[in-house]
């Protein structure tokens, strides 16, 4: 079965993109945003693909065709720059945070899917840099929202008004100087985890019956012995929840965590080279590929993944965007 792959690239205003086959990219369209182009995300249906553009701001709701091509866009105005975005579980919202304004916005979605004018913003979210919706399994709602430059995951809660408000459980606090960037969901256990980009960590954090995120293991994302830079980018775990990797720029490395079945420990099991600067990568709905962006090598790289062993990149497919 044939699979889309959507790239961003801020300097060319380009939205890139390909079929992914069973071996290989296939460039199928190229859409200019007519700004610098950066978060990019897919509505929960599937139909529609989000774009935030720079410097005039505003989020492009572009239909998504049977085949992956998109559409002629609708255009609705953000409050700043949005570095990341997130849709909730229905689709009715898209939340978008802002790394250089300091806030996150909170935009309706009409039925047709296309995102409408923010109707609430919160500021004073130092270096907001990513937003991951979290649904409880008791109905509850919220957004967690990682603000970098306070060592601070923001918890807050959805009302029946579609505003959010400060979480009674309160907010989630990093190592001081950690930096957390972004986060990712475990699908079946519970858990999360926040990436760190400034001191290059990975923290495992568990959801209690009674609302509380208490934190689990915190593990380094470099092998032992680095010296360098440290500069965490982007984090996924495999459809099946099995294993989980993350990026980190200064080295062009990949790290492959296992999570353990009866505990759901994290263990570091390998790392791998990339393209130059993986500041983004993605893994496909089957979970045989993951798909790696470098941010300096102006290339995407296709790795192929089995359930065991990551395949480093000699085995590795490229297509320049």
């Amino acid at each position: 079965m044939q699979q889309v792959v959507y790239v961003a690239n801020p300097l060319s205003g380009l939205i890139h993109v390909f079929a992914l086959t069973e071996d290989e990219l296939t460039p199928l369209q190229r859409v200019q945003t007519g700004g610098q182009v950066q978060p990019l995300v897919i509505s929960p249906d599937r139909r529609w693909l989000y774009a935030g553009v720079r410097p005039d701001f505003r989020v492009l709701s572009y239909p998504i065709a049977a085949d992956g091509r998109l559409g002629e866009p609708f255009s609705a105005p953000l409050e700043g720059s949005a570095s990341h975005t997130c849709t909730d579980g229905s689709g009715r919202l898209f939340f978008a945070a802002s790394y250089a304004f300091d806030h996150v916005s909170v935009s309706p979605v009409d039925e047709a899917g296309r995102v409408q004018a923010p109707h609430q913003r919160l500021d004073g979210l130092m270096a907001a840099h990513s937003v991951t919706w979290l649904a409880g399994k008791d109905g509850a709602q919220e957004l967690l929202v990682a603000c970098l430059k306070e060592d601070v995951i923001r918890r807050f809660a959805l009302n029946d008004d579609a505003r959010l408000a400060p979480h009674p459980q309160g907010d989630i606090h990093t190592a001081p100087g950690a930096g957390p960037r972004h986060l990712a969901l475990h699908p079946d256990n519970g858990d999360l985890y926040c990436l760190n980009e400034l001191d290059g960590t990975l923290n495992r954090y568990h959801r209690e019956a009674d609302g509380r995120i208490s934190a689990r293991q915190s593990l380094d994302l470099l092998p032992a012995g680095y010296r360098g830079e440290r500069w965490g980018a982007d984090i996924h775990l495999t459809p099946d929840g099995r294993f989980l990797y993350t990026s980190e720029r200064a080295s062009s490395l990949l790290t492959l965590f296992g999570v353990d079945e009866s505990d759901a420990a994290l263990t570091t099991l390998d790392h791998f080279p990339t393209e130059s600067c993986p500041r983004g990568f993605a893994i496909d709905h089957g979970g045989r590929w993951l798909i790696a962006t470098g941010q300096t090598s102006h290339c995407l790289a296709l790795h192929l993944r089995d359930p065991l062993i990551f395949r480093d990149s000699n085995n590795s497919k490229c297509a320049g965007i």
